[in-house]
């Protein structure tokens, strides 16, 4: 009963997310109807507009260029790509997993409606998924950030020009994240499911080794990597449903 309530409440996310979900009214003769096809292009729309990294020739919006080219250098590993947060120049890896989860379901559950916008929503998971793959590994490192939060928030700046420290946070064995390594693990399993071939199986298999680390090694990131966690994204509820959505 329980799986089948969150199998049920998250088709309601995607749908909401899509923004299919039509609320009922008494009175619809004068209401013109929205176009949903040009709010879901729109919204992955978005999602280019939040690269960061080496950006590809298809990309759409071309005001935008590379930056953060150099991300991991810190801790000689390569960091380049991923999404920025919001209006910030930082990577949050957690927010980031959660959408990619997000994202693989939502092509998961309506493929077949979504027409010429398929391959950008195709191409918009693997932006995240390719991220997502450099910032795990089988000892078990995950990242969690790149970049100074609290100096990225004391100044408006594009990331073509940003300035401030690229520092990369990384939960280990010693500093666990098991919040961050679960997310990561279902963002990694959701998205298999998308993809076909050695793609996939590449996808699944980390998904499996970052899950076993998140549960043999557990404790939350708040206390490994303080400030860079904190007052961001907090994890105030503990981890436990991280792992059951991890391992779901």
């Amino acid at each position: 009963m329980l799986r089948r309530n969150l199998q049920h409440q998250l088709r309601l996310l995607i749908l909401a997310a899509l923004g299919v979900l039509a609320i009922p009214t008494l009175a619809r003769s004068a209401t013109p109807s929205h176009n949903y096809a040009d709010a879901l292009s729109k919204s992955i729309l978005f999602f280019e507009g939040q690269r960061s990294g080496q950006l590809p020739r298809a990309q759409r919006v071309t005001w935008r260029k590379n930056s953060a080219l150099h991300d991991g250098n810190d801790v000689h590993i390569d960091l380049v790509g991923g999404y920025y947060d919001a209006g910030d120049n930082v990577k949050f890896n957690f927010p980031m997993a959660f959408t990619t989860t997000m994202l693989s379901w939502s092509v998961l559950e309506f493929r077949g409606s979504m027409g010429s916008e398929l391959p950008h929503a195709l191409e918009a998971i693997r932006w995240g998924t390719d991220y997502l793959l450099k910032s795990t590994d089988a000892s078990g490192f995950v990242v969690r950030v790149v970049g100074d939060p609290i100096g990225d928030h004391t100044c408006w700046q594009r990331p073509e020009d940003m300035d401030t420290p690229r520092t990369s946070y990384i939960v280990t064995r010693e500093k666990p994240g098991t919040e961050v390594l679960a997310e990561t693990a279902a963002a990694l399993a959701a998205s298999s499911m998308v993809f076909r071939g050695r793609y996939l199986a590449r996808l699944l298999d980390r998904a499996k080794v970052v899950f076993e680390f998140a549960d043999k090694y557990r404790g939350s990131y708040n206390d490994s990597i303080g400030e860079a966690a904190c007052p961001f994204y907090c994890d105030f509820n503990g981890y436990m449903d991280e792992l059951i959505w991890g391992a779901s």
